[in-house]
């Protein structure tokens, strides 16, 4: 993965109780290039009731399940770093 350029991830704090918590955490952790931020509301309320999202570079990503989320959220991360 391109780590070299710092990308910014948003989570939502009502999203991150209900579904994103362990994962927000391990990106934290694992990847201090990265600016891995959480807000109170990302006014997405719609979607943060019902599955795992979040912002890269004010570009939404989301996935039906956890599992699928991590997946499309780090290719995302992926392209944005490497351009």
């Amino acid at each position: 993965m391109g780590e070299n350029k710092r990308v910014t991830v948003d989570f939502c704090n009502g999203n991150l109780m209900s579904f994103t918590q362990e994962l927000f955490l391990r990106l934290r952790e694992e990847h201090p290039e990265w600016t891995v931020s959480r807000y109170g509301c990302l006014t997405n309320c719609g979607e943060c009731a019902v599955r795992p999202f979040a912002f890269v570079e004010d570009e939404i990503v989301a996935g039906s399940y956890l599992a699928e989320f991590e997946a499309k959220l780090l290719a995302l991360i992926e392209k944005k770093t490497l351009t």
